[in-house]
């Protein structure tokens, strides 16, 4: 090998320095290649590509030996790691070619690679692409190929058969003949290695060798992959599948649908992705519009010759289509192209003498990016990362040592605009801290940037972690790429062009797949800033970074295991769960379980939130109340006491949404789905201390519809912390032993209750009783200024004392007692007062009302006024009860009893003194209907000489009475029959009597 020696003359022997590529830094792999030729042991600084090539150089020049060849097998796998930012710039590859170039043929660099050197770099944005061919230009290709008479013997000789078909050997010279009209340069042996390939066609074989060399391919190891691979529509698939007495042969057609199923992303990726998205319009076109299984085969057969025509000499003509449909005639064939070409999918082309696919469209991509990226202003990163969809870093580790969810957001930024980001940043969609990816603007060197991300970067008020990545560059092209890609996907020219929108959505695809791989790498590689001095650990994973910053963050987070609601947002059937607790904290605080039964979704938020916490616990046998956490439950214990520190004023009101915020915010980090419930818990195991107000108005007890109102809208509601010394707890004791004694007794455990009592009694007051006058002003005064409080301990401590004017608590109690209890009597003793006015006028003894029930049947019904048959009605069922009482008043006042006034009792007190009159007037009359009368009617007329004065009075007697009046009137017949007057002297005297009986009734009433 005279060429060999003269490029390598060897007379010392030349240092071989060998380096198998991997996806790392090549400066170090080759620097410790180097090292070890050179006898040294391994070093584990780190070298700057400077230094290394220095001593490339040095070590070339040294007298001791020919010169340096420096072997880099694999280089490819360099490559991809530069591509991927997981190893270093590709701009070393320039410097080591320059540097060899000046090196007099003393150092030489050989990289072995299976594809050309700027496929490698195909994933990467426009700019960076051409970047590559400029590196690859330092360099010569030696392109080592086999010829495609070559790739078809190996394939020969890796296909075993016992037997062939004899229309293989015919089907073979027909390939081989065609092949030799375009390539004279073909051996004379061709067809017969076409042969040996059976069962694939002899025009696949002959295509296999040059679809291993197209981008999507690797040369023979894609062609030996093809036929060993297990996947659809593949050879060995087709082996298996198909039975060996019903087989022909593995054909083109059967090719397009392996490369369909498997390969087609790839494909429309590479430079022949154009032209595959049309032969793709072109076979559903077919597909939809003929129908028949025949054409589509036929014109999947002519879209892989046509895709792969160059390179082996095939083409689309009669002859090959024939061999390949062989049981077919060729009038057939020909048809079937015709229709084809009726279709507008094929065309014959004269010069090259055979069918291709129609190339139905002439969009062309790359001048539509180009042009898009010249008018563009730049990247809009924030559209850029809503389009990427970047996903959240999650604390894992916080999660399962807290049960709660934590994770930060990912942003994509410049770096002067992720300067601005960290300085201003309030986390806004329930994440806690922020990694900032941030690209430095072109030109900015690395250093620079590096300060300025750490002197950006923070722990407090929320960790932000600003980094920046290695392969910035990268991104910053294919994200423009992106953008673009967007933009021209809705450019009006695609509408009617579907070859064309198939190639920009495949491009997007691929493009947007390659961002991806690079901000994943981004996120691992970028060198991290966290606000402290020292960087982040190079490639150190950000799940534990977001753990450690999330355990440091929410350091007093309680331990709650809910899957339910434990977090921000809840679903519909775990806010019902939730609803129903919050209602049996409030109605079954003293029962074990709350009561619940069985294990409905409430009773699991039992367990989680209260029970397993100790908030509720037994105190006593059977006995359950809300408690303070125990010194055991930490975490609850530091959210308590941050709680009851709020209440520092006594004077003041905390509003409930500000102790949600507490809640919220480090250390705690309370999700917003478990504060309802942990707040409830702090009220009841505090309610004899904490007022509760909604809309500023006191509540004297939480009720459902107070928890329901909470739920929409905390910001309502406030509380007090109401301080109580000796002395107020000697009047709240007083005060609980008026509530007693008037029938509102309140638990002595609790002496706010005391007040809460107090307020309720007037607010539960029968209305008539707020709003009457006929009260002492005592009782009316004390009334209004407890229906108007706003604040329990003002009422008790500061309006009331003020407005008794007592000198101490024993005083203040006695004075209040009187008013609590004509409050407390006032609407009884008013329809007591009613009921007895009504009695005397219907001349009934208050201890007879069975007499007057009895009267009031006889009456009902025989008057024909409905209302005074309605006070019978009602007089019959009348027992001296409340409820009696009013039933008849509210006949009376036309009104029920929510609605009275003082003018309603008075207007009342004379309507049932009318009705009692008539219902004694119709008694006298109940014999009519049959009935047997409960008194009897008298009418007279008395008038006595000359211009005296007339009396006619009628009136009526009850039946209780009745005997009385018989009995006198005997005995005074009696009496004056003894007198031996005369009957009319007898009447006389009756006349005189009567008239003085009637003139001292008026002069008495006068």
């Amino acid at each position: 090998m005279p060429n060999f020696d003269k490029a390598f003359p060897t007379r010392n022997g030349w240092l071989i320095v060998p380096v198998v590529g991997k996806r790392s830094s090549v400066v170090a792999e080759l620097n410790a290649a180097l090292r070890k030729a050179k006898g040294k042991g391994t070093d584990h600084r780190k070298v700057s590509p400077t230094s290394l090539i220095n001593e490339l150089c040095q070590t070339a020049e040294d007298q001791t030996q020919d010169g340096v060849l420096v072997i880099l097998d694999e280089m490819g796998k360099f490559l991809e790691g530069s591509a991927l930012g997981h190893g270093d710039d590709v701009y070393f590859f320039q410097e080591l070619a320059e540097a060899a170039a000046r090196a007099n043929g003393k150092l030489v660099v050989v990289g072995v690679l299976h594809q050309s050197f700027a496929q490698y770099g195909a994933r990467l944005g426009t700019d960076t692409r051409d970047d590559w061919a400029k590196v690859q230009g330092r360099y010569v290709d030696l392109p080592f190929v086999a010829a495609s008479d070559e790739v078809v013997e190996l394939i020969g000789r890796a296909i075993e058969a016992k037997r062939r078909p004899t229309l293989m050997r015919d089907a073979s010279r027909a390939i081989a003949e065609s092949i030799r009209s375009r390539r004279p340069a073909v051996g004379g042996k061709f067809a017969e290695a076409l042969e040996t390939c059976w069962p694939l066609h002899p025009a696949m074989a002959a295509l296999l060798g040059p679809i291993s060399k197209r981008q999507f391919g690797q040369n023979e190891r894609s062609t030996f992959g093809f036929l060993a691979s297990v996947e659809p529509h593949g050879f060995r698939s087709y082996l298996h599948t198909t039975p060996i007495e019903s087989t022909s042969w593995y054909r083109p057609d059967n090719y397009w649908d392996y490369l369909r199923s498997n390969l087609e992303p790839a494909i429309l990726a590479s430079p022949d992705g154009h032209r595959w998205s049309q032969a793709v319009e072109a076979i559903e076109r077919t597909e939809a519009k003929a129908g028949n299984p025949f054409l589509v085969e036929l014109i999947k057969n002519v879209a892989i010759i046509d895709l792969f025509r160059n390179g082996s000499g095939l083409a689309a003509d009669t002859a090959v289509l024939g061999a390949i449909f062989y049981s077919h005639p060729i009038t057939e064939i020909e048809k079937g192209l015709e229709e084809l070409a009726r279709l507008r999918v094929i065309l014959f082309k004269k010069h090259i003498g055979a069918w291709s696919v129609f190339e139905g469209s002439d969009f062309d991509i790359d001048a539509a990016i180009t042009k898009t990226l010249a008018t563009s202003s730049g990247v809009d990163y924030n559209y850029l990362a809503q389009l990427m969809g970047l996903h959240p870093v999650v604390a894992k580790r916080h999660y399962h040592e807290t049960g709660t969810m934590r994770w930060m957001s990912i942003s994509l930024s410049q770096l002067d605009e992720a300067e601005r980001l960290a300085e201003n940043y309030v986390p806004a969609k329930g994440e806690f801290g922020l990694f900032a990816l941030a690209l430095p603007e072109r030109g900015l060197s690395p250093k620079v940037a590096q300060r300025r991300a750490r002197e950006s970067s923070r722990r407090s008020p929320w960790p932000v972690l600003v980094g920046i990545p290695r392969n910035h560059a990268r991104i910053e092209e294919l994200g423009a790429e992106l953008v673009a890609l967007e933009t021209v996907k809705d450019r009006h020219e695609l509408q009617g062009d579907a070859v064309a929108r198939r190639e920009v959505h495949a491009r997007l695809a691929a493009v947007k797949a390659n961002l991806e791989e690079q901000l994943q790498a981004a996120m691992t590689n970028a060198q991290w800033f966290d606000g402290s001095n020292e960087p982040v650990e190079a490639g150190a994973r950000l799940s534990p970074i977001a753990s450690d910053l999330a355990g440091d963050l929410y350091s007093s987070a309680p331990l709650v295991w809910s899957e339910l609601v434990n977090r921000d947002s809840v679903s519909s059937n775990s806010v019902k769960a939730r609803r129903d607790l919050l209602h049996r904290m409030l109605t079954h605080e003293a029962v074990e379980n709350l009561g619940i039964e069985g294990f409905p979704a409430e009773r699991g938020l039992y367990e989680t939130l209260l029970r397993s916490t100790g908030l509720h616990r037994e105190v006593s046998d059977g006995h359950w109340r809300f408690m303070a956490p125990d010194k055991s439950e930490t975490r609850f214990g530091d959210i308590w006491q941050a709680t009851r520190d709020l209440f520092v004023d006594s004077s003041s009101r905390v509003n409930a949404s500000d102790i949600l915020k507490l809640w919220s915010a480090p250390p705690f980090g309370v999700k917003a789905g478990i504060q309802p419930v942990i707040l409830a818990a702090f009220l009841l195991a505090h309610q004899s201390n904490v007022a509760v107000y909604k809309d500023g108005m006191f509540i004297p007890r939480l009720t459902d519809a107070d928890i329901d109102e909470y739920l929409q809208d905390a910001s309502r509601f406030s509380l007090r912390w109401v301080v109580i010394d000796e002395e107020k707890a000697r009047i709240l004791g007083g005060i609980a032993n008026i509530l007693a004694e008037v029938g509102h007794a309140a638990e002595a455990r609790d002496p706010l209750e005391a007040a809460r009592g107090l307020v309720a009694l007037v607010f539960n007051l029968p209305v008539w009783t707020q709003r009457t006058h006929q009260l002492s002003d005592g009782a009316r005064a004390i009334r209004d200024t407890l229906l108007k409080a706003s604040d329990p301990h003002k009422v008790l401590f500061v309006d009331l004392v003020a407005l008794l004017d007592t000198s101490d608590g024993d005083a203040y109690v006695q004075a209040l007692r009187n008013p609590i209890a004509e409050l407390a009597g006032a609407y009884e003793t008013m329809l007591r007062s009613v009921d007895s006015g009504m009695l005397a006028a219907l001349d009934a003894p208050p201890d007879q009302l069975d007499r007057l029930r009895a009267r009031a049947e006889a009456v009902a019904g025989i008057t024909g006024d409905l209302r005074q048959d309605s006070f019978a009605t009602r007089l019959a069922k009348h027992d001296g009860s409340i409820t009696s009482i009013e039933g008849i008043l509210s006949l009376a006042a036309d009104k029920p009893p929510r609605d009275w006034t003082d003018r309603d009792i008075d207007a009342a007190t004379l309507e049932i003194s009318k009705v009692a009159l008539r219902f004694r007037q119709a008694e006298a009359f109940v014999s009519v209907k049959g009935r047997k009368p409960n008194c009897e009617a008298f009418a007279v007329v008395i008038g006595a000489g000359t211009g005296a004065k007339m009396i006619s009075r009628s009136f009526d007697i009850t039946d209780r009475h009745l005997q009385a009046v018989e009995s006198k009137a005997d005995e005074l017949a009696s009496q004056l029959r003894k007198q031996g007057l005369s009957t009319d002297v007898l009447l006389a005297i009756l006349a005189k009597t009567g008239m003085r009986l009637a003139a001292d009734e008026e002069k008495n009433h006068g």
